[in-house]
């Protein structure tokens, strides 16, 4: 069963699960300086006004670049991966840049992403064509269930793609085939299954295997056995040949074009994972890597390009209710309490079960999520839930259906 923590998602996973997550999110551990500015963004046009003066110098080896100048030599490349820490706002502020200021040179150009899973690609391609709104397509990709970063981050992304007809790749591997993997092997998935995946899925080789097994040992696996690290490294190559597959199907079906890949770092650093795994067909010289590189940041590997910004960029928190939850077969259930939060001191009880919120209707966590964001923290909210009622001798009556309001912490 899944779980919700103050509007955060937790999934009950197992230990190599959780280990194999910490291979793109151990990057993301202090790596933030104190300094960093916080960018009150609330629409993509706010977003769109501040790329106009931002024009980041860049790094090519020791040689520091203007900006104009990093274009104009990744418009001579036609794959460009740029990588992200995920829940980096500064990252994918510079990914949006470079997305604009090439588009700007040639239009003909797509971006492939890991934040959404190839099965998903009709509900991107309808969200951007138009035929289903941002809120239906989080909804139908699963958004919140699987990938969980503060959407805010992606939507200028999303939305300037929307906007210039911009294809959108899904490039990322089914969550449920790779839990399967990480637990049992490729000999775990069925048939059909595996044929979800590329047909080869080469293993990590030299020095890509070496940091995917110190990566592995350095989150308490010291004494599993060499099996679960074979499945650990398995699961990691799925992500990297996956997101490769996908991404040539699209050059080789649009030799016009040129294509983006915004994935982890762990995907991309050193030109191991994703540019290895393009490189087999397309050229290695066709290929540029480029990552952020802020003041006080541990680099994350070698790139080709770094982007220079002097701090990182963070969004407001969003608000939270100070709850958890977890999905009952009557709805999104309370089943705890943050210690004088902001839902304990509005009256809200374990069991109850929430029915909007500012008058849209929550039937997911999904639907909760979604709408949180657009709130920041100590703003005020209207929650209309349900409560169970005893009768007398103990039978349910109908549940009380009541407002509060609460302000978020």
């Amino acid at each position: 069963m899944y779980k919700f923590i103050l509007g955060l998602f937790i999934a009950p996973i197992s230990k190599l699960n959780s280990l194999i997550v910490l291979v793109i999110m151990s990057a993301s551990l202090g790596l933030v300086p104190v300094s960093a500015a916080t960018l009150n963004h609330r629409s993509p046009a706010d977003v769109m006004q501040f790329l106009r003066t931002y024009q980041p110098n860049a790094l090519m080896g020791k040689q520091t670049i203007a900006f104009n100048e990093l274009i104009q030599r990744l418009l001579s490349k036609r794959v460009i991966l740029v990588g992200e820490i995920h829940d980096r706002y500064d990252h994918h502020l510079n990914q949006l840049a470079l997305l604009k200021a090439l588009h700007a040179q040639d239009p003909n150009i797509g971006i492939g992403v890991e934040w959404f899973q190839q099965p998903f690609q009709p509900v991107l391609d309808a969200y951007l064509a138009g035929r289903i709104d941002e809120a239906e397509m989080l909804k139908r990709s699963g958004y919140y269930e699987r990938w969980r970063y503060d959407y805010r981050m992606l939507r200028p992304i999303l939305v300037f793609a929307k906007e210039h007809r911009i294809p959108v790749l899904a490039l990322n591997a089914p969550v449920e085939l790779t839990q399967k993997v990480a637990q049992g092997g490729l000999e775990a998935l069925s048939e059909a299954e595996r044929a979800q995946l590329p047909k080869h899925i080469n293993p990590p080789e030299g020095s890509y295997l070496q940091r995917l097994r110190k990566v592995f040992t350095s989150h308490g696996a010291h004494g599993a056995s060499e099996g679960r690290f074979e499945n650990f490294a398995l699961v990691q190559r799925i992500w990297d040949e996956t997101m490769a597959a996908n991404a040539v199907e699209f050059l080789q079906a649009n030799p016009r074009y040129r294509l983006m890949v915004f994935a982890g770092t762990g995907h991309i650093s050193d030109r191991m994972g994703i540019p290895s795994d393009i490189a087999r067909t397309i050229p290695a010289q066709q290929l540029a890597t480029v990552m952020t590189n802020t003041v006080g940041d541990t680099p994350m590997g070698q790139y080709d390009y770094w982007v220079l910004s002097p701090q990182p960029h963070n969004l407001p928190p969003t608000g939270k209710l100070g709850a958890w939850f977890e999905m009952d077969p009557r709805g999104l259930q309370v089943i705890k309490l943050a210690s004088n939060g902001a839902a304990e001191r509005s009256g809200l009880m374990k069991g109850d079960r929430l029915v909007k919120l500012n008058q849209t209707p929550i039937r997911t966590m999904s639907d909760l999520l979604r709408i949180l964001a657009g709130f920041n923290v100590g703003d005020t909210v209207q929650v209309t839930l349900e409560r169970d009622r005893l009768a007398p001798k103990g039978e349910l009556n109908a549940p009380l259906l009541m407002t509060v309001a609460i302000k978020l912490q």
